[in-house]
């Protein structure tokens, strides 16, 4: 049933390996998936990240996690929904784990200074230019050491037990699967998650850099529709839509 309303027994497709959880996600829904449907892999051989960057997927190390939904919307009812997703995320993680894991604006999870969290949306449109489906993929690393990142994704990137936190993966599925239902549940109403998104967003307060134009820019607030309100060098005060632009902290990946 699309709309967001009740689901069709959305079932939950375990892998051991594929080339993108969001990838089987998307084959599904054009062969008639219903709302919910979820792929879950131990290992991806093409992940994906924003902006088409490689998300490094090695087997055993990680949860990957892809959703399904067949929201009645424009395009732009979805702007929302990523940093929504980040938000459920994180209060899943952190639920289960105990884990402080905050957001990097605007859908990067973070512990400890480094990336823990990889969310990518992807959507595909209808005949008539409204949504057919979205796609929603997270990807946590749980076991990963310092040796099974590449030298330059280790610079920035960290797992929940490299930082000591023993994971139930059952348990952490099945937190991650309830937030991104509740995620878009909530899509008509993107304003439920703005307090908590606000809350954990650890880009608040400091001064990162855009990457496209680096320049360094003070970030203010989180808006209504979680674009990031910054004040800029000249004291210019504007907003950023994730898409758009990419942010870093000063001094390393997040900070």
């Amino acid at each position: 049933m699309k709309g967001g309303g009740k689901m069709e027994r959305p079932k939950v497709y375990h892998f051991k390996t594929v080339d993108s959880t969001n990838t089987v996600c998307k084959r599904l829904a054009m062969e008639g998936a219903p709302d919910g449907t979820a792929v879950i892999a131990a290992r991806q051989t093409a992940g994906r990240g924003r902006m088409g960057r490689g998300f490094e997927s090695p087997e055993g190390m990680g949860l990957y996690l892809s959703m399904l939904w067949r929201p009645v919307t424009s395009p732009e009812g979805l702007l929302p929904l990523t940093a929504m997703a980040s938000a459920c995320a994180a209060e899943a993680i952190r639920r289960v784990t105990g884990a402080d894991v905050r957001i990097k604006w605007p859908n990067d999870l973070v512990l400890h200074g480094k990336k823990l969290v990889g969310i990518l949306t992807e959507s595909a449109l209808n005949g008539s230019g409204g949504v057919d489906y979205v796609v929603i993929g997270i990807g946590v690393n749980l076991r990963q050491g310092p040796a099974d990142f590449s030298p330059e994704v280790a610079k920035m990137a960290t797992s929940l037990a490299a930082e000591g936190y023993d994971v139930d993966r059952a348990a952490l599925e099945a937190a991650l699967t309830d937030g991104l239902r509740q995620a878009f549940r909530h899509l008509c109403a993107p304003e439920t998650y703005v307090d908590e998104y606000r809350r954990l967003c650890l880009t608040l307060g400091r001064k990162v850099r855009i990457v496209q134009e680096d320049e360094t820019v003070t970030a203010l607030d989180i808006d209504g529709q979680y674009g990031l309100t910054v004040r800029r060098e000249s004291g210019e005060v504007e907003t950023l839509r994730c898409g758009e632009v990419s942010v870093r902290g000063l001094y390393g990946y997040a900070e």
